[in-house]
């Protein structure tokens, strides 16, 4: 399960992008949790946001997480591939942790992005921004992850049956996941190793979970949004 694909940013060139990713999201049923719960929540999105630095061998300010409007969030990515990926990864990040019954909503945008030099999301501007808003407002009750219509119909099934698959994940099938979906994957041993458990235990979490297809779908999203993207146009 092991894959890599480099990538050659620049601080300069994550200024003005033509096909970057903005993940907006907010929280689910948050009311019904304290300020601290919320707090907390904040904490793992933002601390899985600064693995994926890490993960694509980039600069830490490559990715940008805010928060906003107390259970509202947004990530900036460099490029429009990794969305589908990184979305997953912060489902899972969530998802992982048993004791916080807190759970995520993200639409993604697509495109142009333009950011200040001080990498402030709220002033940053562009086309991947306003769609990412306009795709979580356009979301219905059941939905936890969605794309705007121009990524194609392929694409929208792709990440509509992984939308669904999300939401079935256990604790501890998220918990592998959210490793074995690295854009540098480590071995079931090394994640079994990470654990504490066999090797067998996390072989059968993922299959449970369905990582394979996951991944097949992931790479399938990777290999054509921007060729489809710009055919779209």
């Amino acid at each position: 399960m092991t894959r890599c694909k480099p990538y050659g940013l620049h601080m300069a060139d994550w200024t003005n992008l033509t096909f970057a990713a903005v993940l907006t999201g907010d929280l689910v049923s948050s009311r019904k949790q304290d300020s601290a719960m919320v707090d907390r929540a904040m904490t793992v999105l933002h601390g899985a946001v600064a693995e994926f630095a890490e993960d694509y061998a980039l600069p830490p300010d490559a990715f940008v997480f805010d928060r906003y409007r107390g259970d509202g969030w947004q990530v900036f990515l460099p490029e429009g591939d990794m969305a589908l990926r990184a979305a997953l990864r912060l489902i899972a990040t969530l998802t992982k942790h048993p004791d916080l019954p807190l759970s995520t909503r993200i639409g993604v945008g697509l495109g142009a992005a333009q950011l200040p030099g001080s990498r402030d999301l709220g002033a940053a501007r562009g086309e991947a921004f306003t769609e990412a808003g306009d795709v979580l407002d356009g979301m219905d009750r059941h939905q936890r992850l969605a794309f705007p219509d121009r990524i194609g119909p392929s694409l929208q099934a792709i990440a509509g049956l992984l939308d669904w698959q999300s939401q079935n994940w256990t604790p501890a099938q998220a918990a592998a996941l959210f490793e074995a979906l690295r854009n540098q994957s480590p071995t079931q041993e090394e994640i079994a190793t990470q654990f504490g458990v066999s090797r067998q235990a996390v072989q059968i979490r993922l299959s449970k979970a369905g990582a394979k297809a996951i991944l097949e779908a992931i790479e399938a999203y990777e290999s054509q949004i921007q060729e489809t993207w710009e055919r779209r146009a």
